[in-house]
This record gives structure tokens, C-alpha cells and sequence, in this order.
């Protein structure tokens, strides 16, 4: 899960820290562009509470896992908005979506993990959580001056959720044999 997370926070910390100024880049005005991840964030609520409604119906690894998909299909889309008005229509959908990533990271580590195991687990999980913030947040910056635009820091957000689904879909294989999981914690 640790894995899992830290590619899935590296994908998510791309827009997270980088959205706003790439709205700029588009030409438009600083009030403009932190509007646009405002609402993302504002509809984000919204998608944390229908994440952990999917996840009562589906199961907490196959919700995190549409959540990660979610975001992992879209996160590449941003590179190609041009419009405010676009830019918040797809921040709106994005935010939905990406929001249940951690509702799902929270009700798998409950499901994955010997509940004796629990509180240890969530400190590491969510450390390894910052540390992927750290790499986005950071990588995204070091490719935009690099290469004076946001396409591969945005490539990157896009490979590293990937990175993170096959994880997930490891795990989500394995969770079929819960005293398999056990075992190896």
C-alpha cells in the first residue's frame, strides 16, 4: 500500500501544486486561475463522500481503484484546456474524481491490514504519501524549468498513476485471499 500510495501522490501533487500556474500559462490572471482549483477542490468534497459510498457498495480496493483510475485518465487531459471556462469544467470533473483516492486509501489500509497493525500502518502509508506529494510537487517544477512547460511534468503525474493501478491491481488480486494478506503482514 505504501507503493501504491506514493505514485498515486505523485500523480495527484502535480495539479495539486502546478494547476495554478499552468492556468496562468494559458494567459489568464492569478484570481482567474486559483478560481479554477478552488472549485476543483470545492467539488472535491462532494467526490470524498460518494468514494466512500462506492466503496460500502464495491469494496474499499476497488473504489480507491476507480478513484486512481479517475485521476489517472484525466490528469494528462489538463495539457490540453485552453479556456477558463473549459478549465473549470474539467477541474470539476477531475476534483470528483481524484477526491475519492483518499477515502480509498483510508478504507483499504482498514481492509488490508491485522487490526493490531492498524495505527502503525496508517503513519507509514501517509508518510509514504508525503514523500509522493514531495516527488510530484518537486518533479513538477524541475521539468516545467527545465523545459519551460508543464507536458512532461504532466506526463510524469500520468506514468506514476499508472505505476499506481498495477499496484493496486496486485493488491486487489491478492485481497481475494484475505489470510494470504494476513500472512504477510
Amino acid at each position: 500500500m505504501s507503493i501504491a500510495i506514493l505514485f498515486c501522490c505523485t500523480c495527484m501533487s502535480v495539479p495539486l501544486m502546478h494547476l495554478v500556474p499552468l492556468v496562468q500559462d494559458r494567459g489568464y490572471a492569478p484570481d482567474e486561475a486559483s478560481s479554477v482549483i478552488f472549485i476543483m477542490l470545492l467539488v472535491a468534497i462532494a467526490g470524498r463522500i460518494a468514494f466512500g459510498k462506492l466503496a460500502d457498495i464495491i469494496g474499499a480496493l476497488p473504489a480507491y481503484m476507480t478513484a486512481t483510475a479517475w485521476m489517472t485518465l484525466m490528469v494528462y487531459g489538463f495539457m490540453q484546456v485552453r479556456a477558463l471556462e473549459v478549465f473549470y469544467i474539467y477541474a470539476v470533473i477531475y476534483g470528483f474524481g481524484y477526491a475519492g483516492v483518499m477515502t480509498g486509501v483510508l478504507l483499504s489500509i482498514r481492509m488490508l491490514i491485522a487490526p493490531s497493525m492498524r495505527a502503525s500502518a496508517l503513519g507509514i502509508v501517509t508518510m509514504f504519501g508525503w514523500f509522493g506529494h514531495a516527488i510530484g510537487g518537486y518533479s513538477g517544477g524541475l521539468l516545467y524549468d527545465l523545459t519551460g512547460d508543464y507536458l512532461a511534468a504532466y506526463a510524469l503525474a500520468a506514468a506514476s498513476g499508472v505505476v499506481n493501478l498495477f499496484v493496486v491491481a496486485t493488491l486487489l488480486k491478492k485481497s481475494r485471499d484475505p489470510e494470504e494478506l494476513f500472512a504477510q503482514a
